[in-house]
């Protein structure tokens, strides 16, 4: 199995993923696996209702769906299995807006699950804490070295994509934040200068 790939040049499909418990909702299915709304709901100490209209906006856009089992009120969502792509060159004025406002979203996440992390990790089994890692450097690239490197973590990412997909969880699994910044720290030089 192999995910779909979706490159997303839309405003409004970017605004639908920009929203903070729309980003909630999203990462705790990632984590969780299907979910109903009201499940949802527990989890983020929001309503049901509220949980509800979010999946149904998120299913228009295409980021979550009906998983099976379940009707009406007790039907569970699960996310779209696809790999989202998105590229400022694709983007207008609209959707560069809208890419800003996600992208700090998912910042804030971000620090949020790291901060958790670093508060809890000692409550973790001692295997797990030793497979964590964090590697920070400062790399001197050009930018053709720089998308070398680019493609060659992202392979390496995709190999263990499948593996994470709810239809293929194993028993001994837990959801693990794989995030890689790969961002210039200034401008390069004139004429070539380190």
């Amino acid at each position: 199995m192999s995910f779909e790939r979706r490159q997303l040049t839309d405003a409004h499909d970017l605004r639908a993923l920009s929203h903070p418990l729309r980003v909630r909702i999203m990462e705790l299915l990632a984590q969780e696996g299907p979910l109903t709304a009201t499940e949802a709901a527990t989890e983020l100490g929001t309503t049901p209702a509220n949980c509800s209209f979010h999946l149904r906006l998120l299913a228009r856009h295409g980021f979550v769906e009906e998983a099976e089992g379940g009707v009406g009120r007790q039907r569970p969502w699960q996310l779209v299995e696809q790999e989202t792509r998105i590229s400022t060159r694709d983007l207008d004025a609209e959707g560069l807006s809208a890419l800003r406002a996600l992208d700090e979203l998912r910042w804030v996440r971000r620090q949020h699950r790291q901060s958790e992390w670093w508060r809890t990790r000692d409550t973790y089994p001692e295997h797990w804490r030793g497979a964590a890692s964090e590697s920070f450097a400062v790399l001197h690239l050009t930018a053709d070295e720089l998308v070398e490197l680019r493609d060659a973590v992202q392979a390496v990412v995709n190999s263990y994509v499948d593996r994470g997909a709810p239809s293929k969880r194993r028993p001994g699994t837990a959801p693990v934040d794989i995030a890689v910044s790969m961002t210039p720290l200034r401008p390069p030089l004139p004429g070539g200068q380190p």
